[in-house]
């Protein structure tokens, strides 16, 4: 199958959405076209800065051809168009149009649509109510009036599927976009389940936690991302601080923008006199995946991103904080996750869980929930068959 997505951001050493899809929509034989931007960096993106001198370019990711395109206009990081699609989507002829939420080249897209009446066109969707609409302009112009009646209304009849991220998104799209929960269907942020398996399958666990300074027998947290106030990360230093447990260390992985160094010298004096928390620094996919694999648990104290879903695909329990619209519980079948409601997101409920969870039978049935968890919502060899389930190919 021929699958064109179209998207904000691709950048090849993440493991974004986007990144995952490419990789196993390539490993099961389907050739893929990436259209996207010429972001380079993530931090860029998410601060609107965008340098649009930088010309189109191609480049080849998982034998994925990922075009990469300036803006035609971007206002204020909130409305965002490529220059003309048109060329690129009549060569390769796809057989799916998959648009990653709503993007004005979409239409572009639905006039090749319209003549080829066997391809199927599907939009996932990232937006809740705890990212998006956070105030009376943002709902009642961007959403209700630019996105709604400018964008989604004209193309809604032409989606076969969308494909909200998590169940918030599927309330946002349908209280703020009118689109009946029957025409949708959650698609979990899934892991990179194989690269999983190939980090078990070495010896990087012991060859990390030795390079640490921690023993086989000791037990460890995993915590990372962006230092933000968000992320809440002090409460958890806090917490680990009051354990004092001399077997039981914390790896963090990540760093702090410009925007928040503030922010991250707080953590460093709460951290200061405690040897048995490790700051590791950014690291890439393989990186993060690989510090998961030397780790037990791991503590998320808010702010969800894609490192929760990573930590359950290495099979390790967690304790996460939902701060609204960011529930795991639709992941949480096998009770491999203790969540804590906005109001009890406290150093002293995180104590408690940690303690709780390092207890050895806890433990071991932890990971073994996260391991089942993994394999029924997380393994994107299985999550790709639900963007397919609507395309069939002519002949």
């Amino acid at each position: 199958m021929k699958i064109l997505m179209l998207c904000e951001l691709y950048i090849e050493n993440l493991e974004y959405q986007e990144n995952l899809l490419v990789k196993y929509y390539r490993k099961h034989g389907h050739e893929v076209t990436v259209i996207t931007s010429t972001y380079d960096n993530v931090f860029d993106y998410y601060n609107n800065i965008h340098d649009n001198s930088k010309p189109a370019r191609e480049l080849d990711d998982h034998g994925a051809k990922i075009i990469k395109l300036p803006f035609k206009f971007n206002f204020k990081g909130k409305i965002k168009k490529y220059t003309d699609i048109t060329t690129i989507v009549e060569q390769f002829q796809p057989d799916l149009l998959y648009v990653h939420d709503i993007m004005p080249n979409m239409f572009e897209m639905l006039d090749y649509k319209k003549r080829n009446p066997h391809v199927k066109m599907i939009m996932d969707y990232h937006a809740d109510y705890s990212n998006s609409a956070n105030n009376w302009l943002s709902l009642n112009v961007l959403h209700k009036i630019i996105r709604k009646k400018l964008y989604m209304d004209p193309i809604r009849k032409h989606i076969s599927r969308f494909y909200p991220i998590v169940p918030g998104s599927t309330k946002f799209l349908n209280e703020v976009y009118k689109i009946p929960e029957a025409e949708m269907e959650v698609l979990p942020l899934g892991a990179d389940v194989d690269l999983v398996a190939d980090i078990k399958a070495t010896n990087t666990r012991n060859e990390l936690r030795s390079k640490l300074g921690i023993s086989s027998s000791d037990k460890v947290i995993f915590t990372g991302g962006k230092f933000t106030p968000a992320k809440k990360t002090d409460l958890l230093l806090e917490a680990f601080n009051e354990i004092k447990d001399d077997a039981l260390h914390l790896i963090i992985v990540g760093d702090a923008d410009e925007q928040n160094k503030n922010y991250k010298e707080k953590l460093l004096h709460l951290s200061a006199d405690n040897p048995n928390i490790h700051y590791v620094g950014w690291q890439n996919n393989v990186g993060v995946y690989e510090h998961l694999a030397a780790s037990d648990l791991a503590v998320f104290p808010a702010s969800q991103s894609i490192v929760w879903q990573q930590a359950l695909a290495s099979h390790l329990p967690l304790v996460v904080g939902d701060v609204g619209q960011q529930s795991l519980l639709y992941l949480n079948e096998f009770q491999a996750i203790i969540e804590l409601e906005r109001s009890n997101i406290t150093k002293g409920n995180i104590k408690k869980a940690i303690e709780k969870l390092i207890v050895d039978e806890c433990l071991i049935e932890g990971k073994k929930n996260a391991a089942q968890t993994a394999m029924k919502y997380l393994d994107w060899n299985n999550l790709i068959n639900k963007t397919l389930s609507h395309v069939k190919v002519s002949t």
